[in-house]
């Protein structure tokens, strides 16, 4: 057995785990959003009401599920590409041009995100910023925060691509 193969099947176990933790949130969220716009639908038009808050709810879920998605779809291997020979290509070459992707894309990409990100969302802490409009919801800075979850998400998964010598994943 190869030594370095425990490390990096415990990096998965790892990236896995991420991964279900972030789909539970994703799937929370979409439940919230869902479940908050029909009543808002309901009260304001069977009722006459409306409730800032409330669309403030399905703004902040929607927000934070599709910044939660990148992470979700490049760790099933759904993320986007522009690769019309990728199809013709055997999985080992695949496998390589995924590696440099991740090298020459994913990674200066992500870290120059989270490297921005990290004193915006800081600041919006320290104010604890809240929704723009009159009245409406607080903890904006929470949302914002999920920039950089996805960012080191990202960065995680790309790095155990990069580990992992076993090649493709088999997830389908």
């Amino acid at each position: 057995m190869h030594k370095g193969r425990g490390g990096a099947r415990e990096v998965k176990r790892i990236v896995d785990r991420l991964h279900r933790v972030t789909l539970g949130v994703a799937l929370a969220l979409f439940a919230a959003m869902f479940a908050v716009q029909v009543v808002i639908v309901l009260m304001r038009y069977v009722m006459g009401v409306g409730f800032l808050e409330f669309q403030d709810v399905v703004t902040y879920s929607f927000s934070s599920l599709v910044v939660l998605s990148v992470p979700l779809a490049m760790h099933l291997d759904r993320h986007v590409r522009v690769d019309v020979l990728r199809a013709k290509f055997a999985p080992g070459r695949n496998r390589r041009i995924d590696r440099i992707g991740h090298l020459i894309f994913t990674l200066p990409v992500f870290g120059l995100m989270l490297w921005n990100a990290a004193p915006l969302v800081s600041a919006s802490w320290k104010i604890r910023e809240g929704s723009m409009e009159t009245g409406g919801l607080g903890g904006l800075f929470v949302v914002k925060s999920t920039v950089i979850v996805m960012c080191v998400l990202v960065l995680i998964i790309a790095l155990a691509d990069l580990a992992d010598r076993e090649g493709p994943r088999d997830d389908d």
